[in-house]
């Protein structure tokens, strides 16, 4: 999967507001691939889909995870660093149909929230993304519910969106209030608006902290969370930040970059390229601060000495620079 992107400007002032970057790497299933399954009856059923979703004036490249109708996996990724305060997570949505949605007229069901913690145990699952078919045939409503607890009453905006049509979808949390806003389509790397829809229904306790975000298979293969394909998954503590159109992490200014293994859990890095030229390799943390920095003539980078966690690799070689995301585990 790759994006549930905490993006990056290749400035890394911005990557200082990122907390969960490009989890759509790599091949094979989400459980493989740095996510945790915490939930569900078959582990390994959240698998990377090839191919992006396209949205108008937002970079996007890698792949995407698509929801099936049925399975029951939930699984989450950990932040590299713990939100608090306010919270906010953006995505490209794709429903390629309404196969396995509530009706319209039903409360509907969530697959995509934040999480309070993280690992075997998600914890409390504020702004859930909740979906249901619309009132016309081949459309759906979005929704939003802040947090469980009480009569699960999600608010849905009214609008019948056309399956197979690509949406960009921002939610917003305030740990102080409980409660959880809604944005579809909002400018790309504007100022935050007055949400469309806001929502303080759930009566659980609001957590301390965001820790993760969670992604999430529920119901059955008639009335579920149903068909939906999610790409470019950012979340972190700024409107900036998941808003923004410039998605950095997967630049190929350097022709033939392949970074590997990635997810690197030997300690060696591995950097190919097609001029295979001497290159100059730094890493920085989600904070922005320069963590190593080495030039090489071969292809193996020694990262035995970072934490695990999440990193920025910012490669330059004959003048040309391209950034990856890295994770060490």
């Amino acid at each position: 999967m790759k994006k549930l992107y905490t993006l990056l400007f290749l400035t890394i002032a911005t990557v200082s507001f990122g907390q969960v970057t490009d989890p759509f790497l790599g091949t094979g299933s989400l459980n493989a691939n740095g996510w945790v399954t915490h939930s569900g009856a078959t582990p390994g059923q959240l698998t990377i889909a090839p191919g992006s979703i396209t949205y108008p004036g937002m970079t996007t490249t890698g792949n995407k995870v698509a929801l099936i109708a049925g399975n029951t996996e939930d699984v989450n990724l950990a932040s590299s660093s713990t939100l608090t305060g306010v919270a906010y997570y953006s995505v490209i949505v794709n429903v390629p149909n309404t196969t396995g949605l509530h009706p319209s007229a039903a409360i509907g069901d969530y697959s995509l929230s934040m999480g309070s913690t993280a690992g075997a145990t998600a914890g409390t699952l504020p702004s859930r993304l909740y979906f249901r078919t619309g009132t016309v045939a081949n459309t759906f409503n979005i929704g939003i519910l802040n947090n469980s607890g009480g009569t699960v009453s999600p608010s849905y905006l009214p609008t019948d969106y056309p399956v197979g049509t690509p949406l960009f979808v921002v939610t917003k949390y305030d740990i102080a209030t409980n409660t959880a806003s809604l944005w579809v389509n909002p400018a790309l790397g504007g100022a935050e608006t007055a949400a469309n829809i806001t929502n303080v229904t759930g009566t659980t306790a609001a957590p301390t902290q965001i820790a993760s975000i969670i992604l999430r298979q529920g119901g059955t293969a008639a009335t579920g969370t149903g068909n939906v394909e999610y790409d470019n998954v950012r979340l972190g503590g700024t409107w900036a930040y998941v808003t923004s159109a410039v998605l950095g992490v997967q630049q190929n200014a350097i022709a033939g970059l392949n970074i590997y293994p990635n997810p690197v859990s030997n300690g060696t890095l591995y950097i190919d390229t097609n001029a295979n030229a001497e290159k100059k390799v730094v890493v920085y943390n989600v904070l922005g601060k320069q963590v190593l920095s080495t030039a090489t003539s071969g292809n193996s980078i020694n990262v035995g000495n970072l934490n695990n966690g999440i990193y920025i690799v910012k490669v330059t070689e004959e003048g040309k620079t391209a950034t990856r995301k890295l994770v060490i585990r």
